[in-house]
């Protein structure tokens, strides 16, 4: 499982030039607009916050102990007990 959190232009550029090296069958995209990643779900699995909304929102991470703005599928993950693939799919949207 491949973790990857950052701005969407830089995660699109990223996987559009890398997608095929990486050896993870499992995505899990902490981006502000997962549904821009849609056309990577053909090759592999792919988690992303929120496939309602146009943009994944973030919260202030201080107020949680985080020292970095967090969104709402982060929360719920760090939040949720059992495997960490349990987690994900708790916590995360599949595309």
């Amino acid at each position: 499982m491949l973790f990857i959190t950052g701005h969407t232009d830089q995660v699109l550029d990223y996987l559009n030039s890398h997608i095929r090296q990486v050896p993870e069958h499992c995505i899990v995209i902490t981006s502000c607009m997962g549904r821009y990643f849609r056309n990577f779900a053909a090759q592999k699995e792919i988690y992303v916050p929120d496939i309602h909304n146009d943009f994944c929102l973030l919260r202030n991470g201080s107020n949680y102990g985080f020292g970095f703005y967090i969104s709402d599928a982060e929360l719920d993950f760090y939040n949720a007990s059992g495997s960490i693939e349990n987690r994900v799919r708790l916590a995360y949207d599949r595309l």
